[in-house]
């Protein structure tokens, strides 16, 4: 979900990519769909693994964690040196087919990366980035 709305609302300024770490065999239709009637981008969303991404994946500038179970990874060595921050969304224990958790989940991370993606990058150095980056999982639970 979060790959597709950093693609969609960053407007080809990032690249996002999505992993998980017990990703399900496939996408699920119902989130697909309901992406898709947000108007998100929906072409090529597959679940991955943290190791197949970290083995393919460009180099990154930010990792943002979703759920507690993956921010206890560790990102040490990644590709780019990110920088890592959590914005815990949902509990791993959530039935993310619940059309409630599914919008929650959805305007959240909607939110929250509408901000991220509207920050002024060409202006602000990585360091302020980094900085929103963390307030925004504050400043909007």
């Amino acid at each position: 979900m979060a790959e597709s709305i950093l693609n969609t609302v960053g407007d080809g300024r990032f690249r996002a990519c999505s992993a998980g770490c017990r990703p399900a065999p496939a996408a699920s239709r119902r989130v697909i769909e309901f992406l898709a009637r947000h108007q998100m981008h929906t072409a090529g969303l597959c679940p991955k693994t943290l190791q197949s991404l970290r083995r393919d994946a460009p180099p990154m500038d930010f990792i943002i964690t979703l759920s507690d179970g993956v921010a206890e990874e560790s990102f040490a060595g990644w590709p780019g040196a990110p920088f890592v921050a959590h914005w815990n969304v949902h509990d791993e224990d959530d039935d993310i087919s619940s059309e409630e958790t599914l919008r929650h989940a959805f305007w959240t991370l909607w939110r929250r990366i509408k901000i991220f993606a509207s920050l002024p990058q060409g202006t602000l150095n990585r360091r302020a980035l980094e900085r929103r980056a963390v307030t925004l999982q504050a400043s909007y639970l």
